[in-house]
């Protein structure tokens, strides 16, 4: 057997055990009720965003949003009360739902003013859906008000009311330790814990212990007052912070321990969040968006009890690369090019490990593409993967030279498509990516799906030579990628997958046959 059908084999075995793991059904303890306490709701769907002015959300959109989280929660918490989430507290009374209803502050008192007279109306309208009243989120650490100024706004809120009802402010955990002030005007206090997004990432193991020593500290620091952890949860997907990585396990684990221990404890919470918010990819990436007990089209998929799946669509995912995997098998029968078992096992195995990798790559530009300019470019990058999956299986299965225009000299685009030029193309590419996390990282992923397939591909089929400018922008991706590792640190993985296929793919400008490029045209 060749050295690349070995190679083919080996890869289409790491495809086999990536299904299986993603598509196969892991034990984890139950929650400990069927409902958690209470989660965040932000109604937008896959097309809409807080940030449209014309937008209203209809009623009937919150209701049927509320219908379906009454399999999970009984109560949910607002934000603001514009877009018709002032509509929300008669609907969740009239649904029997409680709600922490919120206004959103910002910088223009202006437009603070039309949300605090909003949440006024709506809860002396429906005082009885009212849990507690939330002025402002997370403004303070925005820098867009002062403490004095947020203790007004909670001060004439309250002055607004017919009957009283609890009335706080909400911000992570560290800004009420800085400004204790707010607790004197605050019937409770409202933390953020989200030990994913902290300055120090907690690792999954040791995530609620920590979490539940902070409320531990803030209830000892700001008794009598009672603390609600306003914001917890865990990200399904998205990029690997240190040794905090999304996963739906890991959201999934998080929420059941995390409900078992706030239960023990008797600690109130509202859980981050009911629907994954697509436009909070613009803010935060990947991660922002992948939140939810649902995904935006409204399926379930965080549960309180039972096995946890990571793809539960694994097998479509494996059905679709098992065929696309096949094709360039099939083309080479038809042609009748396939004439030794080793080419047959490179066709076919190699096409079943590079069609996974494209089917990460899909999953990945699915998942992580916001505006029309991330779709075609990670559209045109898919593309190019294929055309690099296809011409270098074709040279590793010895139905083409290694340093001859794709094949077919006399298309007119072939000195485009050079084995050489696509070698460089993706060294520029991954190189690119690579800066952008070396100096820009907190919110971008690791794709490291969209070269892989260059990376191992080019580094098995030799080519001719690299020339300089080739060699030194392999320099630059090397030195790139060892450099996230560094800054992102030896816990997160993902770092360490991205740093590695660097190093590999900048090698195979290195590791090429020693004859120079052919010149092209």
């Amino acid at each position: 057997m060749s050295r690349a059908a070995l190679a083919a084999l080996l890869a289409a075995l790491a495809a086999v055990l990536f299904f299986v793991d993603k598509g196969r059904p892991q034990p984890l303890p139950d929650g400990a009720s069927e409902k958690v306490a209470c989660v965040s709701y932000a109604p937008y769907t896959r097309e809409q965003t807080p940030f449209d002015p014309k937008l209203t959300i209809p009623p009937a959109q919150i209701e049927r949003d509320l219908a379906a989280l009454s399999a999970v929660t009984s109560c949910v918490r607002t934000y603001a009360t514009g877009q018709g989430l002032d509509k929300l507290p008669e609907i969740a009374e009239r649904m029997g739902m409680k709600v922490y209803a919120g206004a959103w502050i910002g910088r223009k008192d202006a437009d603070n003013q039309i949300e605090i007279e909003r949440l006024i109306a709506a809860a002396n309208a429906h005082p009885a859906a009212i849990k507690g009243l939330i002025v402002g989120n997370e403004v303070i650490l925005r820098g867009e008000q002062t403490p004095e100024g947020l203790i007004a706004y909670m001060n004439q809120v309250r002055a607004g009311l017919r009957q009283p009802l609890p009335i706080t402010y909400a911000d992570v955990w560290e800004f009420w330790e800085r400004n204790p002030q707010l607790a004197q005007a605050a019937d409770f206090v409202t933390i953020h814990l989200l030990p994913y997004w902290e300055d120090d990432p907690t690792p999954i193991d040791v995530a609620i212990r920590h979490v539940m020593a902070v409320w531990a500290k803030m209830r000892d620091e700001f008794a009598p007052k009672p603390i609600l952890i306003g914001e917890v949860g865990w990200p399904s997907e998205g990029r690997r912070r240190e040794g905090a990585e999304p996963s739906l396990y890991n959201q999934t684990r998080f929420v059941r321990e995390f409900m078992t221990a706030a239960e023990k404890a008797g600690a109130s919470y509202n859980l981050i969040e009911a629907l994954d918010q697509p436009w909070k990819r613009e803010l935060e990436g990947t991660v922002g968006g992948a939140w939810g007990f649902f995904d935006a089209d409204r399926v379930q998929k965080v549960f309180t009890k039972g096995p946890v799946t990571e793809w539960p669509d694994a097998p479509l995912w494996a059905g679709a690369a098992l065929t696309l995997g096949l094709l360039p098998l099939l083309v080479a029968l038809l042609r009748r090019e396939a004439k030794s078992a080793s080419a047959a096992v490179v066709l076919a195995c190699g096409g079943f490990a590079t069609a996974t990798a494209l089917a990460l790559q899909t999953r990945h530009m699915l998942s992580a593409s916001r505006g029309i300019e991330e779709w075609a470019v990670n559209g045109v990058w898919l593309a190019f993967s294929a055309a690099v999956a296809w011409v270098l299986l074709r040279i590793l299965a010895g139905l083409r030279p290694a340093d001859t225009p794709c094949g077919c000299p006399r298309a007119r685009f072939c000195p485009l498509a050079t084995p050489a030029r696509m070698r460089f193309a993706a060294t520029i590419g991954m190189a690119i990516s690579s800066l952008g996390l070396l100096f820009n990282a907190r919110y971008r992923d690791f794709p490291v799906s969209m070269f892989l397939i260059a990376a191992v591909g080019f580094v098995l089929a030799r080519l001719p030579a690299a020339r300089r400018e080739e060699k030194a922008v392999a320099l630059l991706l090397a030195a790139a990628s060892v450099g996230v590792l560094v800054n992102e640190g030896w816990l997160n993985t993902h770092a360490w997958l991205w740093a590695a296929t660097g190093c590999v793919l900048a090698a195979a400008s290195f590791s090429g046959s020693g004859r120079d490029a052919p010149p092209c045209g």
